[in-house]
């Protein structure tokens, strides 16, 4: 599933391709993926120019001169990807969006992709992003704002950070990787962390996304070209390595569950 580092290149891949580009047409195969009809999603953008694209968490929206806004969720995963000439786009897709010059991109949902269309007035509103918390690439994730949402909280520490209200872009994929690198349990009360902790949580925080980012993210997950990712599982320290040593003690890591996730841990460098 994509995540921050993987929703933040591909919203500026499109925001750099589609930037200036005027639609013709937009193609919903699949109607439960819109939150209004294809037909009335097509007479709403035919004829609108992108303004600019950006991401708020794991949304990306598409912001059109005429007072519309395209909202696209990846969902459980999902291939955005752009094609220069109509008849080259792939053979498969849900949602298909073409511009005058020809080009266009096509969107190929996994599970439960969303591809909404929400006027500028309604967006303020609207309940699949309004409540977003910014995230760590935003400038304003200071240590200083991290202390600051954590103060007075009480909740585990795992179910908190992923909880998009609280900090935007994080889920489970990276979220292993994270604790292990703070020396934090997932299931730590969030009111037991000392200063040293939470600065260790922190900087693992922007430390492990960064180095994503610097990869150009997921291997697994497709950019906008269709290229993959240089963040390949060997970056993964105890993610997805269960019954494998730790890097660090030599510990057996472990799969344990965490609310409706697992996560995978060294239960000697993260005691609860």
């Amino acid at each position: 599933m994509a995540e921050l580092p993987e929703i933040t290149k591909l919203a500026g891949q499109m925001r750099d391709t589609l930037r200036g580009k005027t639609i013709q047409s937009v193609t919903i195969l699949q109607e439960k993926c819109a939150n209004i009809t294809p037909e009335a999603f097509q007479k709403r953008t035919a004829g609108a120019k992108i303004n600019d694209t950006f991401h708020k968490g794991k949304w990306i929206i598409t912001a059109l001169d005429n007072g519309e806004n395209i909202l696209l969720s990846l969902g459980m995963g999902a291939d955005i990807l752009f094609f220069q000439n109509e008849g080259t786009e792939p053979d498969k897709y849900q949602v298909k969006v073409l511009f005058t010059d020809h080009s266009g991109y096509t969107a190929r949902f996994w599970w439960f992709g969303k591809f909404l269309l929400v006027s500028d007035p309604e967006l303020a509103t609207e309940p699949n992003t309004k409540d977003i918390a910014i995230d760590p690439f935003d400038a304003r994730f200071t240590p200083a704002y991290f202390n600051s949402l954590l103060k007075g909280k009480k909740t585990q520490l795992k179910a908190f950070l992923m909880n998009q209200k609280n900090i935007g872009g994080i889920g489970n994929m990276y979220m292993h990787d994270i604790l292990f690198m703070a020396r934090l349990h997932p299931q730590k009360k969030i009111a037991e962390l000392n200063g040293d902790e939470i600065k260790r949580l922190y900087d693992s925080i922007i430390k492990l996304l960064n180095l994503s980012q610097a990869k150009g993210a997921f291997a697994h997950e497709s950019d906008f070209f269709g290229q993959k990712g240089g963040f390949t599982m060997e970056y993964f320290l105890v993610g997805y390595k269960e019954n494998q040593p730790c890097p660090i003690c030599g510990e057996t890591i472990v799969s344990i569950k965490t609310g409706s996730t697992s996560t995978f841990i060294c239960p000697n460098c993260q005691k609860l």
